[in-house]
């Protein structure tokens, strides 16, 4: 994996850099380099990256934490601005500004040691916190939707702030409007959420009221001790797929979950659940029903019940050994591989089933 060589590192927050490898700033280790890069500390220094980029007609690309993103073999022949603003304010009242560039997870830590809920399932998730808002993060009952309250952002043509609401994000699943009608229009630069200072940690998922379940100190747990305990049961459930990042595990060598679960009709939920029942499925077939005749099914199911196996191997690409919604970098795939195995497991799906798998990181061209 190639590595900013310590020159790179000395001027990281100084200057803007030219010909700069990105591999090394992403989860799954591919791409090409950037043409320009600037780590920006402040929202000065976006402003005036900004700046830069349209004096030379440059297009902007905007880089968290690397872990949901894929960039093109060819690298970004544009500027890449890295956003690594640092800040959190908490208040009295569950109210928390956080600036976008701290670690998402970092933050969830810093909350929980709090005895705040409303993020506590969201531990050991990788990126940043300015991620969060785009595609409405969210895992083991919570989503980022049900606790900010409101969204800075820098609009990239006018370099002028705008302030979006909860409800004027338009959150979905996996959705806002700055992954649709506003992808690529604004940067976000803090984000506010709304914690609780007296909700109980409550478990959703059956994974993990299982896994609290079998824990002899989840029952006989305080408040404060809950929210520690179904931290660490959440930590420990991701680890356990490859989800939690480990430079000792290559199926950590990831962008996470590749795929959404798909949101499908009744009629084509039907039809997936018929073929399961002719096949036998050794897992069983679950949809849930998400309102107006439409079913989320499980993007696992589908691609494990399309023949796709853990730790497959395609060219350069491998399917994770613990969780086939990863697709992972074992060695020296390129992103091309990595979007060849992710055709070949959407084509095989969608011959079999009649759904289109979404993919969940974005690609740079």
């Amino acid at each position: 994996m190639e590595s900013l060589t310590p020159k790179q590192k000395i001027a990281l927050n100084l200057k803007i850099l030219e010909n700069t490898p990105l591999k090394p700033l992403t989860t799954i280790g591919t791409g090409g380099p950037a043409r320009f890069y600037l780590a920006c500390a402040s929202n000065d220094d976006i402003i005036e990256g900004l700046q830069f980029a349209k004096s030379k007609g440059l297009k902007v690309f905007v880089l968290g934490g690397g872990s949901n993103v894929l960039i093109s073999d060819d690298g970004f022949q544009g500027l890449v601005l890295q956003v690594a603003t640092q800040g959190v304010s908490f208040d009295t009242d569950g109210r928390v500004t956080v600036s976008a560039g701290v670690n998402w997870n970092e933050f969830v830590q810093a909350s929980i040691s709090k005895e705040l809920t409303g993020v506590e399932t969201l531990a050991g998730i990788p990126g940043l916190v300015g991620a969060t808002p785009i595609q409405n993060v969210g895992a083991y009952g919570q989503e980022v939707a049900n606790v900010i309250e409101v969204v800075q952002t820098l609009e990239k043509s006018t370099l002028v702030p705008r302030v979006f609401s909860a409800k004027d994000c338009r959150f979905g699943y996996r959705q806002s409007r700055f992954k649709a009608e506003d992808l690529d229009k604004f940067i976000i630069t803090s984000v506010t959420f709304r914690l609780s200072q007296t909700q109980e940690p409550k478990p959703l998922y059956e994974e993990l009221k299982a896994s609290l379940g079998s824990d002899p100190a989840w029952q006989r747990a305080s408040r404060s001790e809950q929210i520690n305990l179904m931290s660490a049961h959440v930590i420990r459930l991701r680890a356990s797929k490859g989800m939690v990042i480990d430079p000792k595990d290559p199926d950590t060598k990831s962008v996470g979950s590749f795929f959404m679960n798909p949101v499908v009709p009744q009629i084509l939920k039907e039809k997936v659940e018929r073929i399961a029942a002719a096949e036998k499925s050794v897992r069983p077939f679950v949809a849930h029903h998400v309102g107006n005749n439409l079913w989320k099914l499980s993007a696992a199911w589908l691609i494990e019940s399309a023949g796709i196996n853990k730790g497959q191997i395609l060219a350069g690409a491998r399917v994770s050994t613990k969780h086939v919604l990863a697709l992972t970098n074992p060695g020296h795939a390129s992103t091309k591989d990595i979007l060849d195995f992710a055709d070949f497991i959407t084509t095989k799906v969608e011959q079999k089933f009649g759904v289109r798998l979404e993919r969940e990181p974005v690609v740079v061209p």
